[in-house]
């Protein structure tokens, strides 16, 4: 059993490796058809496969992964005809806020995998992140804070924010990831660093 096993088992439910690649690994397999990345997540139950540019079939993941540049004013419009509650001046201002990837920087994502993953992402319900905030702050003796947005929730701002800050990033979803990620009423999604999870598996 590796440290995401061990981990995996330590804090109960599934919990899914994303690798960031530099490359396009030759020994793992392709995803067999385009897919949003909220749903490939849900998917990498049934084992682990790649995502490159062309088989990331929606705009905002794209965008946050550094495959889609100048994508914003599409997205404005694209979050607005959807959400009627937030104006396209404020969806611009949030849209800023969601963390992206340098362009280029990486060339694949691998979803699905314990083998040396950067990010564990899990749709946990209200009383399993509950018992991860337990344990969080047996661990590091302090609240767990969290910024949350209703705006990329899956790709950007949880796999994207929890890589390059480094730290637990937590959504309700978005419209999107609750339509095509099948994220239940119930579902909480929890993006850990795999950096962390060696203090929660030796405490």
């Amino acid at each position: 059993m590796n440290r995401v096993e061990a981990f995996e088992r330590k804090m109960g439910g599934r919990w899914t490796g994303v690798a960031f690649n530099k490359s396009v690994p030759d020994d793992v397999r392709m995803v067999d058809k385009p897919v949003h990345f909220c749903e490939a997540i849900q998917r990498s139950s049934t084992g682990s496969f790649l995502l490159t540019r062309d088989t990331l079939n929606c705009v905002g993941a794209r965008r946050c992964f550094g495959w889609e540049m100048n994508s914003d004013p599409l997205l404005v419009e694209k979050i607005a005809s959807h959400r009627q509650e937030l104006s396209h001046q404020s969806i611009s201002v949030l849209l800023k806020q969601i963390p992206k990837l340098i362009a280029g920087s990486i060339k694949s994502i691998t979803v699905g995998t314990y083998d040396s993953p950067d990010v564990l992402i899990s749709y946990v319900q209200p009383e399993s992140a509950m018992r991860f905030v337990q344990q969080w702050q047996n661990v590091y003796l302090r609240d767990l804070d969290v910024s949350i947005s209703s705006i990329m929730a899956v790709c950007g701002s949880v796999a994207v924010a929890s890589y390059t800050t480094g730290r637990v990033c937590c959504s309700f979803g978005c419209p999107e990831s609750r339509s095509h990620g099948s994220i239940g009423r119930d579902r909480l999604v929890i993006g850990v660093p795999v950096s962390l999870i060696d203090d929660f598996i030796q405490k």
